[in-house]
């Protein structure tokens, strides 16, 4: 399947409206914990790894619809690509919640180590979520021949 640039961007530009709106309660916390002087706090908060799972498991739904609406599915590929983001996203955005939860539960301090992790995986779920969104979309797209 071969689609124009401008469907491309578009489906880009659809992805990313997607991922603002289910940003926008983090976006709020930044905003609140700005206002209490708490901003330097905001890497330890567990909102990054709530974020993570929460856009993670968006990611799960968008690519099981972008697959189903291909024309041939292979359901080996469906399976790996399901389970990958499971094991390599969903999972451990969950174990990290969890920590950090337990480390503020028990008023400790959120180690810079998780501080860093729970933010890259954030970073990576979003990046997999516009990803999969795009290409969802793209998939209800008719493509252009060639």
């Amino acid at each position: 399947m071969r689609w124009t640039s401008r469907q491309v961007v578009t489906s880009l530009a659809s992805a990313a409206a997607e991922w603002l709106f289910a940003m926008s309660p983090l976006i709020v916390v930044a905003i609140v914990m700005a206002h209490l002087g708490k901003l330097n706090d905001i890497a330890t908060s567990p909102e990054w790894s709530f974020g993570a799972s929460v856009v993670a498991s968006q990611s799960l739904v968008r690519f099981v619809v972008g697959v189903g609406r291909l024309r041939r599915t292979n359901i080996e590929r469906l399976i790996f690509g399901v389970s990958s983001l499971l094991v390599c996203v969903v999972a451990p955005a969950n174990v990290i919640l969890a920590l950090v939860i337990h480390s503020e539960l028990h008023d400790k301090h959120v180690s810079s180590w998780l501080a860093t992790v729970q933010v890259i995986v954030f970073a990576v779920a979003s990046a997999v979520f516009v990803l999969f969104a795009a290409t969802a979309h793209l998939a209800a797209t008719p493509s252009d021949a060639t």
